[in-house]
């Protein structure tokens, strides 16, 4: 019998936009629904061959050539947060981002997550009658992106 697992509810997971300042401030945006973190790669393959038996199969290596990385969130616009997302998506300059994981670190002293990076940020709203504005931020990556056990404050 398998062993049940330990899993990470949704509001365990929080967004954050930095402000820019120094020292940085980061602000948690409320109204989200639903969040995406992807970390990709795009890799080559080498074919490299046994030298001792020329004839026989070849076996292919993958190597990694650039790294990338991208947020998306949706849910409702909230009116509290909208200049937030605003400013960030008319900046022709990438601003910082966290998301942030409670539960997801390792050790007894972090057992939290956190992912950190500069995102050009993009905005998009929607809306259909008699429903509420919904918005989708898409943050994609400029740069690195940091992965950082820490303690989150409560």
């Amino acid at each position: 019998m398998m062993a049940r697992p330990t899993t990470i509810p949704y509001g365990a997971g929080r967004f954050l936009i930095g402000d820019g300042a120094d020292p940085e401030v980061f602000v948690a945006p409320c109204g989200f629904t639903q969040a995406n973190v992807t970390i990709d790669k795009s890799t080559n393959e080498t074919a490299v061959p046994d030298c001792d038996d020329p004839d026989a199969p070849v076996w292919s290596e993958t190597g990694v050539t650039t790294m990338s990385w991208s947020m998306q969130l949706q849910g409702v616009m909230a009116k509290e947060s909208y200049a937030l997302y605003e400013a960030a998506a008319l900046s022709s300059k990438s601003v910082s981002v966290r998301h942030e994981l409670k539960g997801a670190g390792t050790g007894t002293g972090t057992p939290d997550k956190r992912y950190q990076g500069k995102a050009h940020i993009k905005i998009q709203l929607q809306a259909q009658r008699g429903e509420k504005y919904q918005v989708t931020l898409d943050a994609q990556g400029d740069g690195e992106l940091t992965s950082t056990n820490i303690l989150i404050a409560p």
